[in-house]
C-alpha cells in the first residue's frame, strides 16, 4: 500500500509539471502571433544587453516554450545570429548561447546542438 500511494505521489507530480500554457517554440505560428517581440530581439541597432532585448525575451518567454525547440531553424526565427555566442563554430556540437543582460539581471538561453538539431536547452534566470 506504501508503495502504491509512492507510486501515485510521483505519477502525479510527472503528470503536473508536463502541462503547460506556452506556446512550444517549433509551433509554425508562433513567430506570426509574436511579430513584435522577435523584431525587437532581431534589431541589429540594439545590443544584446540593452533594456528593450531583456525585457523583449522575458516577455517572449512568458508566451514560448524554448525547451521546445528541436532545429536550429527556430533558433533563427526567434533569435539574431549577431547576438549569438558560439562556442566552437566549426564543430559538429556546439553550444550556442544568447546572454540578454540588463543591469544585474539577465536571461540567457543555451542550446546544445548536434548537427543542425537542438539535443538539450538550458535557460537561467536572474
Amino acid at each position: 500500500m506504501k508503495y502504491g500511494v509512492l507510486l501515485l505521489s510521483v505519477l502525479s507530480l510527472m503528470f503536473s509539471g508536463c502541462a503547460t500554457k506556452l506556446m512550444p517554440s517549433e509551433d509554425i505560428e508562433a513567430p506570426r502571433l509574436y511579430a513584435s517581440l522577435i523584431s525587437v530581439l532581431k534589431d541589429p541597432q540594439l545590443p544584446a544587453n540593452s533594456k528593450e532585448k531583456y525585457d523583449a525575451i522575458r516577455a517572449l518567454m512568458k508566451k514560448v516554450d524554448f525547451t521546445f525547440t528541436r532545429e536550429t531553424k527556430t533558433i533563427n526565427e526567434f533569435l539574431s545570429p549577431a547576438d549569438a555566442i558560439i562556442d566552437l563554430p566549426e564543430a559538429v556540437d556546439r553550444r550556442i548561447t544568447f546572454n540578454y543582460q540588463y543591469r544585474n539581471n539577465y536571461v540567457r538561453l543555451t542550446f546544445f546542438t548536434y548537427r543542425n538539431f537542438v539535443v538539450r536547452v538550458d535557460i537561467t534566470e536572474k
